[in-house]
């Protein structure tokens, strides 16, 4: 007799039941609850073993679950694609996952209206925190100005990458008495903050140092920035300090208030949850959902190797396929909601509320972290180098009131995928609604395309910096996949310099910013109002734009698609995003599978514009003939374009000898290195047919030039069958 197949729809799930009054010991039943969510993980990890025969639910009961470390998943704590693996909130329950610890009610009153509690054998060893939570709302760590003042900040008069100056007679000893004072300041090209340790003062010179730490960039006049973390400015209502070496926490209180009843937190983790996979060796965790928990009270940290890309965050997806968070709360947390690292594809962001976030909603990014060059290295590694998060979605959240600690921020950042991955599919971002950011509303930057960026609502961006947009675009090459800006509604963009006389002025706020060559990209049916820097605003050496049908006002204006906006809109274009590509690649000179070289070949820095970033490529001359080799990996039969990738300059070449092996023999030009691109980025030398399975090179020699040949990179792209 043949057995009947059961739907996998059908397949009842194993819950497992984790509630606050539970214990580790237990079963894991409703009856019999755990504690924890490591505890519920070791369980489902031994089910996963076994192998699934059905999905798996970790229920918790309504109740806070504070955190003494961050919920670590790996490989072996994936679902399947039939049976995947739930995280999630018993219906209707509040669920909170805090990474903090409530202050006792232990508060003494002291001089002054401050207040202090003992927080000796409370909280693990070294503890240093730098939020506090008072009723769920952060309070101001001590500072100076203070945050109600009429100008609340300080303006250097000069400085550099080690050190601030400013007058003279508002600097105080006490700020290099504070061994854990920090000043937050905006330098150099004002769009960003830093947070720099003080570690001395001199009231005479009016000189700040600052460790070695966070240094992006010179410290000129006119920068603005305060100080906090000194007991001594420890002098309005709802200021704190925590003295790390007594373990004292200090509270001012307005008048007649009492801190002992109230719900105060202090964070211990900057983490909650850390899903990796190993990007070596090519493992990953697949099919794990988070859905209803509320997430809060974490910290954020210093010394972060890059002021755009600062990485703390809720959650961490690393080398993930097929995950989601969905239906959550992330409050007061110290930096993202979620990041996305390395290979994580397919992964979903839905239906998320982000309030009062360090940093923003969510972040993405590949290996390394620089500017434009590769010196910052996040992820070492050949196998971190050539991927980055492409084929996810990140739809229908609300991210509001974030960017309170890093500046640069936003509802989604996109960053630094290879430029090997420039061709290749981006990430959907639609229905969003994106209100009161530090910075952009949507930033893609460094070789981002494919992406489809579609009916959203964003405004009140650009609070805090200058020089950005609702939607801010800087993809830093030609060969980006087609990108889609559609049906958004962008608004009050303000673009924020500070100024010594208390007035900001508005400055370089857009509403759609299409920066630093970004190119194929189609921006269509926008409505854009009260942007002071140009409502769409192309730069630098853009190709192949469509921008059309879109509206611009200095007024309010509403698109008469409004209702299709937001969480609860329902409307797409349709674009696929795994079609939604180039064919093609880019080939470097560290790609070792694709690149050879002959004779003798250095390496070569010079400085990008303004000093923002650092070329490194090989140099050949004719004193040495040699020969750089770049091999095609050709994915189809079909008509390229080649390009080269170079900087040109006055001690470059001007006849390099350039051959191309192609489906039609070979190409020999003598190419002009001394002309190109300024900015470095892919120069077009000729269209040919190549077959996918036949070995196709292009190789540049340096016999008999008149100067340096660069070998940095060979870019080719289909354009024709």
């Amino acid at each position: 007799m043949a057995l009947a197949l059961v739907p996998v729809s059908l397949v009842a799930a194993t819950q497992i039941c984790v509630a606050p009054q539970g214990s580790d010991a237990n079963a894991g039943t409703a009856e019999s609850p755990l504690a924890t969510p490591r505890a519920a993980r070791d369980k489902v990890r031994r089910l996963i073993s076994r192998g699934l025969a059905g999905p798996v639910e970790i229920v918790f009961a309504a109740g806070t679950y504070t955190l003494e470390s961050p919920l670590e998943l790996r490989p072996e704590d994936s679902g399947t694609e039939k049976y995947a693996v739930t995280w999630k909130a018993a219906p209707g329950a509040k669920v909170v996952w805090c990474g903090g610890l409530a202050i006792p009610g232990k508060w003494s009153r002291g001089q002054g209206g401050v207040w202090q509690v003992d927080l000796r054998g409370i909280g693990p060893e070294g503890w240093n925190f730098r939020q506090l939570f008072v009723d769920e709302k952060r309070a101001i760590r001590a500072r100076f100005p203070n945050a109600d003042a009429p100008n609340p900040f300080l303006y250097a008069t000069g400085g550099d990458t080690d050190h601030v100056l400013m007058a003279p007679d508002l600097v105080k000893e006490a700020w290099g008495r504070a061994p854990d004072a920090q000043i937050n300041i905006v330098p150099q090209w004002k769009f960003f903050n830093q947070w720099n340790t003080v570690t001395r003062v001199e009231p005479g010179t009016g000189r700040i140092d600052i460790a070695d730490s966070e240094r992006h960039a010179k410290i000129l006049p006119g920068n603005w920035f305060w100080i906090e973390g000194v007991r001594e400015e420890l002098d309005r209502p709802g200021e704190w300090f925590f003295d790390r070496p007594s373990r004292c926490l200090y509270y001012m209180g307005a008048p007649g208030e009492d801190p002992n009843p109230r719900n105060i937190v202090a964070p211990v983790l900057h983490r909650l949850v850390s899903a990796r996979g190993d990007v070596n060796a090519g493992t990953y965790v697949r099919n794990v959902h988070f859905d209803g928990i509320e997430f809060r009270h974490t910290d954020f940290t210093l010394g972060h190797i890059e002021a755009r890309v600062h990485t703390d965050t809720a959650i961490l997806f690393e080398n993930t396929l097929d995950c989601s968070v969905r239906n959550c709360r992330f409050e007061n947390i110290g930096g993202y909601a979620l990041w996305l690292h390395l290979d994580s594809r397919g992964n979903r962001f839905d239906r998320n509320t982000v309030r009062y976030s360090g940093g923003g909603g969510v972040l993405l990014t590949g290996a390394r972290l620089s500017y434009m060059d590769d010196t910052k290295v996040y992820t070492p590694g050949e196998a971190a180098a050539k991927v980055a998060p492409i084929l996810n979605e990140i739809t229908r959240n609300t991210v509001e009131h974030c960017g309170k600690i890093r500046y640069y921020g936003g509802g989604v950042h996109l960053d630094s995928r290879p430029f090997s991955m420039s061709m290749a599919p981006g990430n959907r971002i639609a229905h969003n609604y994106f209100n009161d950011l530090s910075r952009n509303g949507i930033f893609a930057f460094r070789n981002q395309g494919g992406n489809v960026i579609e009916y959203n609502h964003i405004h009140n961006a650009m609070q805090t910096t200058i020089d950005g947009a609702c939607i801010h675009f800087a993809a830093m090459n030609h060969l980006n996949a087609p990108n889609f800006i559609l049906h958004n509604w962008l608004y009050d963009v303000w673009g924020y310099e500070q100024k010594p006389d208390g007035k900001p002025v508005r400055k370089l706020g857009n509403g759609i910013f299409l920066d630093w060559d970004t190119s194929n990209t189609t921006v269509r049916d926008n409505w854009i109002y009260n942007s002071v820097g140009g409502a769409i605003k192309p730069i630098w050496e853009n190709q192949n734009l469509v921008i059309r049908d879109n509206r611009e006002s200095d007024t309010r204006i509403v698109p008469p698609f409004a209702d299709d906006l937001g969480p609860e809109g329902q409307a797409t274009e349709g674009i696929d995003l795994a079609s939604n590509r180039l064919t093609g690649s880019v080939i470097h000179t560290t790609d070792s599978g694709r690149f050879t070289a002959t004779g003798t070949w250095s390496s070569k820095t010079i400085a990008g514009m303004w000093g923002l970033f650092r070329f490194r490529f090989l140099v050949g001359t004719s004193a040495v003939p040699s020969a750089a080799i770049y091999t095609l990996p050709v994915p189809e039969d079909g008509t390229y374009r080649i390009s080269l990738l170079y900087k040109p300059g006055a001690d470059c070449a001007s006849n390099v000898p350039v051959t191309i092996d192609h489906a039609d023999g070979k190409a020999q030009l003598t190419w002009n290195m001394r002309q190109g691109s300024p900015h470095g980025f892919a120069v077009p030398v000729g269209t040919y047919r190549f077959r996918a399975g036949t070995r196709h090179t292009v190789t540049l020699s340096t016999a008999n030039t008149d100067g340096e040949v660069i070998a940095d990179g060979v870019a080719f792209v289909k354009v024709g069958n």
